[in-house]
């Protein structure tokens, strides 16, 4: 793929599809049935970008290698954790190093009974930000677009079609 107009439209593709349906889809979660999955959905994301980026890597070195690149401090410094949370999550079916909360973000960041409380309103905003300026990264760094093109080429386009769409 050496044609940087299809590289444009390939990474506006995904963009497209990542703002529709992560950031538009994980706020609907932030509910008292649906807090828990839009962690959860936050922490695929960081993933699937993270992948982006690195494509050879390891899934947990290139989570850490995103956030490291994109989130601000504190959380930047909490990568291994963040780590753990993940595995946790996705793996236990539990928060693991971290309290977790929503529609309460005087708590965010803070500490309760040793562990870090993370409101899902804000973490969901540091997700949107960081893939913000992670798409915007990728417009002009040469090398983030090739490990991009390599991930897109692995793993092909995403298709979430919407609703009366023809699969065909």
């Amino acid at each position: 793929m050496t044609d940087p107009r299809t590289v444009e439209s390939v990474i506006r593709h995904v963009s497209d599809q990542f703002r529709r349906t992560c950031l538009k889809g994980i706020p609907l979660l932030h509910n008292n049935n649906g807090a828990f999955l839009s962690f959860t959905c936050c922490l695929m994301a960081i993933e699937s970008l993270g992948a982006f980026m690195k494509p050879k890597h390891r899934n947990g070195d290139r989570f850490k290698a995103f956030i490291a690149a994109y989130f601000p401090e504190p959380l930047r410094s909490q990568q291994e954790e963040l780590w753990k949370f993940r595995n946790a999550m996705v793996h236990a079916f539990s928060p693991g190093p971290y309290v977790l909360t929503h529609y309460n973000r005087n708590s965010h960041l803070t500490t309760q009974q040793g562990r870090t409380v993370l409101n899902a309103e804000d973490f969901y905003e540091v997700v949107a930000q960081a893939s913000a300026r992670y798409f915007e990264a990728l417009t002009s760094d040469a090398q983030l677009r090739s490990a991009f093109i390599k991930r897109v080429d692995e793993i092909g386009l995403v298709m979430v079609l919407p609703p009366g769409e023809p699969c065909a």
